[in-house]
């Protein structure tokens, strides 16, 4: 039996996922463990060398046995006799939406296992040639990925740091110039990392609350969507209304439901926008809620949120909907019920 090493293992600050590389006598291979120990775990790996000399053919023997196999010598463009690597140099870098990893040996990248990666794609090693079948070529892929790393360590740099205290003070200033003094602050975290709070406040008798912080974190997946644009998507705060005379008890399970769906893109690995639905069980006689960008639809524009590190933060207004309105919007899309029941986001919900 090929004996298998931990060389490294790190923890997703945003996600549940582990990342940690191994080593066996024949290769050395990058790894993410998507929901560990659960029943939807996944590992996701990527062949980073081989230690060993390389084969002709795909190792069937190794695989057969469950252990990680060389990459065939078509596919390897390092010394076809194997390499070492020095493990006292390695280190993770997580991509900022916290979903993805870069495995750098000193300041060199030598592999990387993207958001976009999947059972098509293992994801990029350095000494990879071509579109292996455990890993593809990274130097082609190298220019832009430096710049993601680059970008990367800068954000996890700025979190290591004080950037909640500036932000806050930023988003608060926001919120006031929308509907005044604010009224409440809930620190919605649970004393983990990022911070992240729901405010509330009233304007015209109304009441309205909405997160805070959450705009400092990128989402996963989004850019699969909008490609060059996700930056524009890609971070978010939620905010939700009630008119006067709003039942207490079922204005805070929603602020409560609301708050929880901050974390939701982190916590699944996926994303909200304009236009995205949810199950919610928090307002009796409704079955899902509506997400709304007020900059892609003529609805209250809400706060003004500041940019964060040269960003939008955008605001995602949650309505309500029956269950009868939930199946329409998920046949027709979002536009009727809009003109149905207009722009003003505290007409929406009525619990």
């Amino acid at each position: 039996m090929n004996d298998t090493e931990t060389l490294l293992e790190q923890w997703s600050p945003l996600c549940n996922m582990q990342a940690f590389v191994e080593a066996n006598d024949s290769a050395v291979y990058f790894y993410l463990w998507i929901y560990p120990g659960t029943e939807m775990a996944e590992i996701r790996s990527c062949w980073v060398c081989n230690r060993r000399p390389a084969m002709e053919e795909m190792d069937y023997a190794a695989m057969d046995s469950g252990e990680a196999p060389r990459m065939p010598l078509e596919f390897v463009d390092h010394d076809p006799g194997g390499i070492e690597l020095d493990w006292d140099r390695l280190s993770i870098v997580w991509f900022e939406e916290g979903d993805a990893a870069f495995l750098f040996e000193g300041g060199r990248m030598i592999a990387a296992i993207p958001g976009w990666a999947g059972e098509d794609f293992p994801g990029y090693s350095l000494f990879a040639r071509g579109m292996g079948p455990f890993a593809w070529e990274l130097k082609t892929a190298l220019p832009a990925l430096s710049l993601r790393a680059d970008r990367s360590r800068a954000y996890w740099e700025a979190m290591e740091g004080d950037y909640f205290q500036e932000l806050q003070g930023e988003q608060l200033a926001a919120l006031e110039d929308y509907f005044g003094p604010h009224r409440q602050y809930f620190a919605i975290d649970g004393g983990q990392f990022p911070p992240r709070a729901l405010v509330t406040g009233e304007k015209g008798g109304n009441r309205y609350a909405f997160t805070l912080g959450n705009g400092a974190l990128s989402q996963p997946k989004i850019e699969q969507y909008f490609q060059e644009d996700s930056w524009k998507y890609r971070r978010f705060e939620l905010g939700i209304a009630f008119p006067p005379g709003t039942d207490e008890g079922r204005a805070r399970a929603m602020l409560s439901y609301v708050a929880a769906q901050a974390a939701l893109p982190w916590r699944e690995i996926g994303w909200l926008g304009h236009g995205h639905t949810i199950p919610c069980e928090a307002a009796p006689g409704y079955a899902a809620v509506l997400l709304l960008n007020p900059a892609l639809c003529p609805v209250d524009r809400g706060p003004s949120y500041p940019d964060f590190m040269g960003e939008p933060v955008n605001l995602l207004w949650v309505m309500l909907l029956t269950a009868g309105e939930y199946e329409d919007v998920m046949e027709h899309g979002e536009e009727g019920i809009l003109a149905r029941k207009g722009r003003e986001a505290a007409g929406w919900n009525l619990i």
